[in-house]
């Protein structure tokens, strides 16, 4: 009885010195943070030229840019998301509403927004970019409510995700 009670003993206390061994024991942290984000030279997407959250880098381009009201009734907006880090980019949403584009006038009050007309069903999704790739969403905003000779700015965001928005300038022409 003794003996199969100093083996169990030393079973265990060579367990639990197996455990403290270096590699084992002492793993290193694999949290999902994104790694640094560097903008590689020969990088298909170029340099950096937007703000950058998640790894992700955000550019909204707008066509055009100067919008005559005689002639544009709309304004044609892009929302391109690029991946910077060296890890795949997850963005989960909870329904259709990925994206949306705010047009608002010089004192930020709300004119136009694009997913007002936008259906909407309740279906969860992802949206994953890979490292060096990127997602872009388009939509079209009215120029209705413009009026000529004044600046407006239009916003461009990823619906849940605050840090991932992005604002331009748009004049108004008559």
């Amino acid at each position: 009885m003794l003996t199969r009670v100093l083996s169990f003993a030393l079973m265990l206390l060579l367990l639990l010195a197996g455990c403290a061994w270096l590699p084992f024991g002492r793993r290193k942290n694999t949290a999902t943070a994104p790694s640094a984000v560097k903008s590689e030279k020969g990088s298909p997407n170029g340099r950096i030229s937007g703000p950058v959250a998640y790894g992700i880098e955000v550019r909204l381009n707008v066509n055009p840019q100067v919008v005559r009201l005689a002639d544009t009734r709309t304004i044609e907006a892009r929302l391109v998301l690029i991946n910077r880090s060296r890890n795949a980019a997850n963005l989960y949403f909870n329904d259709s509403r990925r994206y949306d584009f705010i047009l608002r006038d010089a004192t930020g009050k709300k004119l136009v927004q694009w997913s007002d007309d936008q259906p909407v069903s309740q279906n969860l999704s992802t949206v994953i970019i890979n490292p060096e790739e990127r997602a872009e969403f388009a939509g079209t905003v009215s120029t209705r409510d413009m009026v000529a000779g004044r600046t407006y700015t239009l916003e461009g965001l990823v619906v849940g995700y605050d840090k991932l928005r992005q604002v331009v300038s748009i004049q108004a022409a008559p």
